[in-house]
């Protein structure tokens, strides 16, 4: 079989590929986990496989049994959009950013600050398309990418396709957050948590004339392929350490001055003009960062993986990251992410970060 395009998931691959020899594919499976996991990737493959569709056509989504849901926005006045309204630009999105963020497809559709969403009339559709006959004589595939974007009544309508699907019907529904899933929905899909990309394969995706610290880009990027693309693309690691110095340098000056407060303010300011992948990334760098720090602090500087890119010495600050406080500012960093994942209010959340952030390292 060939997956082509999926990094890593090797326990994965080897289970799908297991359904499909025994011809024991559930009718709908539902697989969760950030989109940088590689849930697109990996359903794109399996369905190719599950269709025969061939090596020589890895990379192109297009097949006539193979169809596509993902939440759009309208382009006009027009009383109804969907998917097929986007195809142009979703083949070109599945091929450039497989491993690509919500966020990241409505940019390159040019809805703005929009958020898309599949609606009742584009599950109506897909009934109709679903009772057609195979093209190719070995069933169909629907994969519905962002199925958590199903408002209620399309969510409610795809429960009636799952009560009674078609003969050789297959459903794959990508979801990033399972508890917006109805879940009744839920209920009748077989579920596939997606755990982050293996170590190893990661480093194995970063290009060889790369100069800098592989392990510590492998460690940030945590078992995500978009956030590892992302760090080696824009020299992220260094704009990411900067900032966050920025801060810390900023919160050390608060401690008994309340007039820093404006400029913690500023500092928050900056993070929020950051996109919400960077600030994502952001967020992840430095949960990894106060982790070295704990490390170094304990002298355990073997397992770490920081080094630092603007001259910052980490053994001057580890001190300050101690048994007392390493807890609450993971917490409140991983909390922040959860956040801005869930589309919070990026000013809101990073201002109460900066005055958190102050306390806890100015703590004993």
């Amino acid at each position: 079989m060939n997956w082509k395009g999926v990094v890593g998931q090797k326990r994965l691959i080897t289970q799908l590929e297991n359904l499909i020899q025994t011809g024991q594919v559930p009718h709908a499976q539902l697989i969760s986990g950030p989109v940088g996991h590689g849930m697109l990737s990996l359903a794109l493959a399996f369905s190719k496989n599950l269709l025969s569709f061939g090596a020589e056509n890895a990379q192109n989504p297009n097949h006539p049994d193979l169809h596509f849901i993902y939440p759009v926005v309208k382009k006009g006045t027009e009383k109804q959009v969907f998917s097929s309204d986007y195809a142009s630009e979703w083949a070109v999105f599945v091929e450039t950013s497989p491993y690509g963020s919500y966020t990241e497809w409505f940019e390159a559709i040019g809805v703005g600050n929009k958020q898309g969403l599949i609606g009742v009339a584009e599950i109506e559709k897909l009934h109709q398309k679903m009772q057609l006959k195979a093209f190719g004589g070995r069933g169909k595939v629907c994969i519905l990418w962002g199925a958590e974007k199903m408002n209620g009544a399309a969510a409610n309508a795809f429960l009636k396709l799952l009560e009674e699907p078609p003969k050789n019907t297959f459903f794959i529904l990508l979801v990033e957050d399972v508890e917006q899933v109805l879940p009744t929905v839920y209920s009748r899909c077989q579920p596939i948590a997606l755990g982050p990309i293996e170590h190893q394969a990661l480093l194995e995706n970063i290009p060889t004339d790369f100069v800098g610290n592989k392990e510590q880009m492998v460690a940030i990027a945590n078992g995500d392929f978009a956030r590892l693309q992302r760090l080696l693309s824009d020299e992220g690691a260094k704009s990411y350490e900067a900032l966050l110095v920025e801060g810390l340098r900023t919160a050390f000056k608060a401690r008994g001055n309340k007039g820093v407060v404006f400029s913690l303010m500023e500092w928050s300011q900056k993070i929020s003009a950051l996109g919400r992948e960077e600030q994502k990334d952001f967020l992840a760098f430095s949960i990894q960062f106060f982790r070295d720090a704990f490390l170094t602090n304990y002298t355990l500087e073997g397992i770490v993986h920081f080094k630092s890119e603007t001259d910052f010495d980490l053994t001057k600050f580890a001190p300050f990251v101690h048994s007392n406080n390493i807890t609450p500012l993971v917490r409140l960093f991983e909390d922040a992410y959860r956040f801005i994942q869930g589309n919070g209010n990026a000013k809101m959340v990073f201002s109460d970060l900066s005055l958190q952030l102050t306390r806890l390292i100015n703590s004993n």
